[in-house]
């Protein structure tokens, strides 16, 4: 089994795989607003029981908030998370891959259900990046 921190690792580069799919690439930095949307997207998603490490925290929204902060420390990652201006940007890292071909560098769940769950957590912000 992976650890928590590479179950992390790999829902935060999926979120961002998805985000991309979505035409989306950034959303607000703001804690608060990142992580009701987070929450929301991880109550409804329906593969978090994949992810039991993550799934059995109190909250789990606050890992997954951790893991995109630290994501621009990262290196070797397919997706990586910047914090430019008030917002977290995402970067496919993989130069010349689209979110489809970048998909197969993250675990093994197909970039649809990686977009299920963006879309889940893009649907949790307006478009100014506040929880609706």
């Amino acid at each position: 089994m992976a650890s928590k921190e590479q179950q992390v690792t790999e829902v935060i580069e999926g979120l961002g795989l998805g985000m991309t799919a979505a035409g989306e690439t950034s959303v607000t930095s703001a804690r608060a607003d990142l992580e009701r949307a987070l929450r929301h997207a991880w109550s409804s998603w329906a593969h978090t029981s994949d992810y039991p490490l993550i799934d059995r925290v109190q909250k789990p929204e606050n890992e997954l908030r951790s893991g995109i902060q630290g994501s621009n420390r990262r290196t070797n990652a397919a997706v990586v998370w910047r914090e430019v201006d008030g917002r977290f940007v995402v970067d496919v890292t993989l130069v010349n891959r689209t979110p489809e071909e970048a998909a197969r560098f993250v675990g093994d769940r197909p970039l649809e259900e990686w977009t299920q769950l963006a879309e889940l957590f893009l649907g949790a912000l307006d478009p100014g990046g506040v929880p609706v």
